[in-house]
């Protein structure tokens, strides 16, 4: 979260601008360093705390520098920090780089950075991106180009996590507007290498190249943004030479894209996990002889082929693949596994409060493919006696509902992360805290024995951080609060006159993007 895709995908789409009258690249009238980008749905937000979703933070990580970035391995590097030292388990001390300047030319301060941080422990911000920064304590600001950082626990994972929510925005902004930050009527202000000339929810985002920036300068000059919730049209849009680039491939879709004439489409490993949601608070899905019988019904093996295309796979463990293979290399944990059998999803609903079955709504976002995995879901669920009812939404409704916790007993999630540490991954799961309106812990489950799990993680590193983890991940597999579905490769595809590097650590996009040689 997003987020990104929280990553999600929650994980985590958005935008584009059809030229008029154009018919490939060659006639579309754009400028060489002109990029019209298209995704699937718009950004809700231009500020993390209220827009942590793909389409959102596409846009905010060309806008919004962070404290610390992740480089091409996912390792942490600087940013506007110039540099940080961690003088103990609990204590990061960050310096900030001489010239940073928000796009207005007002100087970046350790004032702007600190309440950047703290900022999304405000209980009146209601920050999306809360649970990446519950472990901190206390923001300082120690000198005029300082920050102080302690933490309530030791964390691993604080730099990373902060590599994706402590975006850079100004103080004296972000306090005088806590709930709208990032929003149309508002907008946001930023030091990253693009600023935002337009917002609207209706006709998109326009960014242009921000001659402040402090970094290497991007070779694009102007990205127009807007979306296009039709996965067939898009494609149509980029074929044709309409629009020159997007990043929400339908991984179901990917065959058709593969094919364009004077298109180049990349694939790379997605920080993703797509899973089942149950709701475990209340109604049949209360009772774990249920939810260990829906998890014994789905065939997985084919839900991944239909939506993956041969670019994914199943997932087994409740953790995106990059983040697995960095915890466990080639080895990870055996763990309860539920593999589609029919007879045993009778036996355990047999043992349920409701042996003849039961029916469940499941809510989801009409502008998105999930409805095709709901139909698979649901044919599989009908053989054991339980009737899936689905409900389509347009998208915000559908996101409204799904953040407030309410009536969602079954829904298909896909979270995309930031970071390569699974503490990014498993207080969004299963603490507590994100239980709550905003959280990402859509079951509701959760325990003090459980909080007090994934507090523990940070005092561990190497191979007792990776059985901490496991002691998590065991306790979800035995509970069943959800259902771990499939992962994906994630896919870009851009018009011939561009090229660009992308990979599983690459948040900022457009700043990876260039005209091709010739073009």
């Amino acid at each position: 979260m997003t987020s990104a895709t929280v990553l999600a995908r929650l994980a985590t789409g958005a935008l584009l601008l059809l030229a008029t009258g154009c018919a490939g690249a060659a006639g579309s009238g754009a400028a060489p360093d002109t990029l019209r980008w298209a995704m699937g749905t718009a950004p809700s937000s231009l500020d993390i705390a209220h827009g942590f979703n793909d389409a959102s933070t596409t846009v905010q990580f060309a806008v919004l520098d962070t404290m610390v970035g992740l480089g091409p391995d996912g390792q942490v590097v600087p940013r506007i920090a110039a540099s940080w030292t961690h003088p103990d388990p609990r204590t990061y001390v960050f310096t900030l780089r001489e010239g940073p300047r928000f796009s207005d030319g007002t100087p970046v301060t350790a004032e702007d950075a600190a309440y950047s941080l703290t900022r999304h422990l405000d209980p009146a911000v209601t920050s999306q991106a809360a649970s990446y920064v519950t472990q901190v304590k206390k923001v300082e600001v120690t000198g005029p180009r300082t920050v102080k950082v302690t933490l309530g626990k030791p964390s691993p994972t604080f730099l990373a996590t902060a590599a994706l929510a402590w975006q850079i925005v100004p103080r004296k902004l972000a306090a005088a507007h806590p709930k709208d930050l990032g929003s149309p009527e508002v907008g946001t202000l930023g030091s990253g290498p693009f600023k935002v000339t337009k917002f609207s929810l209706a006709s998109g985002v326009t960014l242009e190249r921000n001659d402040l920036y402090w970094g290497p300068k991007p070779e694009l000059r102007r990205i127009e943004i807007k979306a296009i919730g039709d996965a067939e049209t898009l494609r149509l849009a980029i074929s044709s030479g309409e629009v020159d680039g997007t990043n929400d491939i339908p991984a179901s879709e990917v065959r058709k894209w593969s094919t364009l004439p004077g298109v180049t489409t990349s694939f790379y490993p997605a920080n993703n996990i797509a899973y089942l949601s149950l709701g475990v608070r209340e109604g049949p899905l209360k009772d774990v002889h249920a939810r260990r019988a829906v998890a014994h019904a789905l065939d997985r093996g084919a839900l991944a082929t239909l939506m993956t295309n041969g670019h994914g796979g199943v997932a087994d463990l409740m953790l995106p693949k990059p983040q697995i293979l960095a915890l466990y290399g080639d080895n990870p944990p055996k763990l309860r596994a539920y593999p589609h059998d029919v007879n045993a999803a009778k036996a355990e609903l047999a043992k349920s409060a409701h042996p003849g079955g039961f029916t469940l709504t499941a809510p989801y976002d009409s502008g998105s493919d999930d409805v095709k995995a709901l139909q698979a879901i649901a044919a599989d669920l009908a053989a054991i006696g339980v009737k899936l009812e689905l409900q389509p939404l347009p998208t915000e409704q559908y996101r409204q509902r799904m953040f407030s916790h309410q009536d969602t007993p079954l829904q298909l999630v896909d979270l995309l992360y930031g970071t390569p540490d699974p503490g990014e991954v498993l207080p969004d799961l299963v603490s507590r805290a994100s239980a709550g309106p905003q959280g990402f812990n859509f079951s509701g489950y959760g325990s003090p024995e459980t909080d007090a799990r994934l507090e523990d993680l940070g005092r561990y590193e190497g191979a007792d951080r990776a059985a901490a983890v496991t002691e998590v991940l065991a306790e979800v597999a035995d509970q069943v609060p959800y259902v771990p579905l499939y992962t994906k490769e994630a896919a870009v595809a851009l018009r011939k006159r561009f090229t660009g590097e992308f990979g599983t650590w690459t948040v900022d996009v457009f700043s990876t993007i260039r005209p091709a040689a010739g073009a």
